[in-house]
């Protein structure tokens, strides 16, 4: 796990996330859709740098992991846009990103950490779980290609 290098997102990373998410969750159990709902990858640094954080997992010159942190309400972060290239998946990537904006975000100050997955993503519900997040609801949520069902996780700092 030495190789990767975490950092915070700049500007001229944005063709290369939006690729890589679209790559990963293609190739993960929920697919992908375009559409308004990836709004947030345009408008970077007002949605994430301003108030939360930002993270990408560099190997050599190559963006190979990501995750956001939006500010929610006054101490309570969302994460959002977790995602690893799936020929790097299983290396512990998603579990060093996830500690390392956990630890961003208590000096930030946020007291809260929240979190959605589909009930599709095993992976990613296990990662949460076994790094303290409890499950707070699952429901189904509608997008404007149809209902999408949803668990949502918690985590006090």
């Amino acid at each position: 796990m030495n190789d990767l290098l975490i950092r915070s997102y700049k500007s001229s990373d944005n063709q290369e996330i939006k690729d890589l998410y679209k790559l990963a969750s293609v190739e993960s159990e929920i697919g992908f859709r375009d559409g308004p709902w990836y709004k947030d990858f345009d408008i970077m640094e007002n949605f994430y740098m301003d108030k939360g954080d930002f993270l990408v997992g560099v190997m050599g010159n190559k963006i190979v992991a990501m995750i956001g942190l939006e500010k929610s309400l006054k101490t309570v972060g969302h994460i959002r846009r977790m995602r690893v290239h799936p020929e790097y998946r299983r290396r512990g990537y998603a579990q060093a990103l996830l500690k390392e904006l956990e630890e961003r975000a208590v000096k930030k100050g946020f007291t809260e950490l929240r979190l959605r997955t589909s009930i599709q993503q095993i992976m990613a519900q296990r990662l949460y779980e076994k790094n303290g997040y409890s499950k707070m609801k699952s429901k189904k949520e509608f997008y404007l290609e149809g209902p999408f069902e949803v668990i949502w996780y918690r985590k006090l700092l």
